[in-house]
């Protein structure tokens, strides 16, 4: 009996023990699995992947909102990711080893991004943007962007370096562009200073105001001014309001310049009426006919009543025609209007035509009125001598 009390006494002990041998090994396993996923550098790299989706989310929908904005101001619209925030964008996604679409956009589609965590949850966190095309060029600054929490982004563009997006007309002015973007889960607003961008090769257009709102009245707000070859020609206003048409105004700032008049030269001898194109203002005090300046001779018949005017060529003053004829007759010749002379200059010579075209004078026909009448001989008295012897008288 008690050699088969202790038979079964060893039996049960033996179960037992393998029981509690099997208990043991399960509790072992679980929580070495459950340290592995909680490790401190997992949830570090979770909070940093995190405040990247964000970042990235917010870029895009810039990228969107200022092809919208450039296609008030241009009537065109560039292609997506064709901007400063669609470069950002994905030099951000580079940085997480995503593959990138639409290569061929951009001559260098290579970045390095430089990120600067200062706190354990991800926030602050600050950092730059360089566009590195080999390893024999230097890397090219393209923005820097500070993140102070979670849902505000800063960021500070370099033009310079962005000629492929923003035109040679920004990249020579050079100003630094801030850009703020805040939102919650998606980006409510937009607002940037000092931006510039090319609108053809030869105009630029550069905005003081750049504002975006969600939920305000104009969803686009612009202001700002065109330049043409760096100089400022026009101001320019846009506004995209939530409900009605948008409105574009341009309004130039400085009155067009008055194109200059061609003068015709005015050869020399031939007369210019006043106030006429080509003529020549006097310098000197002006002329009032009858008054300074002797009438100018009338082509035609002059009319009755109307003597020509005296010692002027061509001018006859029939008072002195008839005094020279009454001398000449008394020495028995003759005068006529045509003979050398008879106009009171020297044989041979024409009076001066000081200031007068030259022009032929029509043949006008002689008027009975102006004629110089011929002087009527007079019977001369004949002396009747004495004869001798004849009375003289009573």
């Amino acid at each position: 009996m008690k050699l088969r009390r202790l038979i079964i006494f060893g039996i049960a002990l033996s179960l037992l023990t393998s029981c509690f041998g099997k208990e043991e090994e399960t509790p072992v396993v679980t929580p070495q699995k459950v340290v592995k996923v909680l490790t401190p550098k997992a949830d570090e790299a979770a909070n940093k992947d995190k405040s990247l989706e964000w970042m990235v989310r917010y870029l895009s929908e810039a990228d969107g909102i200022h092809r919208e904005a450039w296609w008030v101001l241009t009537a065109a619209r560039p292609p997506i990711g064709k901007s400063p925030f669609g470069k950002a964008q994905r030099a951000l996604l580079a940085s997480q080893n995503i593959k990138l679409t639409n290569k061929s956009l951009f001559r260098c589609d290579r970045y390095l991004v430089k990120r600067d965590v200062l706190g354990l949850a991800g926030y602050p966190q600050k950092g730059e943007i360089f566009e590195k095309c080999s390893e024999k060029t230097e890397a090219k600054r393209l923005a820097s962007f500070d993140v102070p929490k979670d849902g505000e982004l800063n960021l500070i563009f370099y033009p310079e370096n962005l000629q492929e997006v923003l035109g040679l007309g920004a990249s020579i002015l050079n100003k630094q562009i801030h850009c703020s973007l805040r939102g919650r889960d998606k980006l409510e607003s937009l607002n940037c200073k000092d931006w510039a961008q090319d609108r053809s090769k030869e105009q630029m257009i550069r905005l003081d105001v750049y504002d975006y709102q969600k939920s305000g009245k104009n969803l686009i707000k612009l202001r700002g001014k065109v330049y043409e070859n760096l100089t400022d020609i026009r101001k320019i206003e846009a506004d995209v309001p939530m409900e009605g048409k948008i409105t574009v105004l341009e309004t130039e700032l400085y009155a067009p310049e008055a194109p200059p008049v061609a003068v015709t030269p005015t050869p020399a001898g031939t007369p210019t009426k006043p106030g006429a194109p080509g003529a020549i203002a006097p310098t000197g005090p002006v002329a009032v006919p009858g008054v300074n300046q002797p009438l100018e001779p009338v082509s035609g018949t002059p009319s009755l009543g109307m003597p020509p005017p005296r010692d002027l060529p061509g001018g006859i003053d029939p008072d002195v025609m008839l005094q020279r004829g009454q001398q000449q007759q008394g020495q028995g010749g003759e005068i006529t209007p045509d003979e050398p002379g008879a106009d009171g200059w020297p044989e041979g010579e024409a009076p001066p035509q000081e200031g007068l075209p030259q022009e032929p004078q029509p043949e006008v026909e002689s008027d009975p009125s102006m004629l110089v009448p011929e002087p009527i001989p007079q019977p001369i008295p004949q002396q009747i001598e004495p004869v001798e012897g004849a009375p003289h008288g009573r």
